[in-house]
């Protein structure tokens, strides 16, 4: 096959390929904001000095690292229906799988970033009356966010990757996408090679990004605030 002759075949098939880029994109966004929501909630939970808040929360995020993300779709998609008597369309139970693997591995982030503030500061808030809740708004989570950040951005790098696993649901993701076009051309090589370079592109992309947020963290924000006083 001539290059020539395969770029006219991906520009024939330009709108679908691009389609597929988008739902995965969309996949990747809206998987990890919901993940995050889930990663801190867990996070405090296994932070809970109550048992029964404590066990479930650490089962949860334990569930959520150490299965399979296969596993997990497989699971959502078909099992859960038969439990809740509910039926989720491909896209919901692809969100659903995808944000529970990575609130998983967030919840950790979560919670080292938290167990990483010097315990000085917080033995020298709860001597001045600060409530809990308090000391944790004021005092531990704005200075363990920023050194959350690089954990939550390689984790969106490891969740884009996921969404590939999403097409044998048949949600209509990049994945997906190229198996209708190598279905319909019987040049399964030659598309699923253009696929697995346009997977490298984004991710080094969004890796480069991640890199670069990162790298000027140290200069911003509160914790750039708490080095300049020392």
């Amino acid at each position: 096959m001539t290059i020539a002759r395969f770029y006219r075949m991906i520009s024939e098939y330009s709108d679908v390929i691009i389609f597929g880029i988008w739902v995965t994109i969309q996949l990747a966004i809206i998987s990890m904001a919901i993940a995050v929501v889930l990663g801190l909630v867990a996070c405090f939970g296994s932070l809970s000095r109550n048992r029964l808040v404590r066990y479930p929360s650490v089962l949860f995020v334990e569930f959520g690292r150490n299965t399979p993300i296969l596993v997990q779709l497989i699971w959502v998609h078909f099992a859960w229906p038969e439990i809740l008597g509910i039926k989720f369309t491909a896209w919901t139970s692809a969100i659903i799988a995808l944000s529970l693997q990575s609130s998983g591995y967030l919840a950790e982030e979560f919670r080292a970033g938290i167990e990483s503030i010097d315990k000085g500061q917080i033995e020298a808030s709860q001597a001045l009356g600060m409530t809990y809740l308090r000391l944790m708004r004021r005092i531990v989570v704005p200075q363990a966010v920023i050194r959350m950040i690089p954990g939550i951005l390689n984790q969106f790098v490891t969740c884009f990757k996921s969404t590939s696993i999403v097409s044998v649901i048949a949600v209509p993701d990049l994945m997906y996408q190229a198996g209708l076009i190598a279905s319909a051309t019987y040049l399964p090589m030659q598309i699923y090679s253009f696929v697995a370079v346009t997977y490298f592109v984004m991710v080094v992309l969004i890796a480069m990004g991640v890199r670069l947020a990162t790298r000027h963290l140290p200069q911003s924000g509160y914790f750039a605030h708490q080095h300049g006083g020392d």
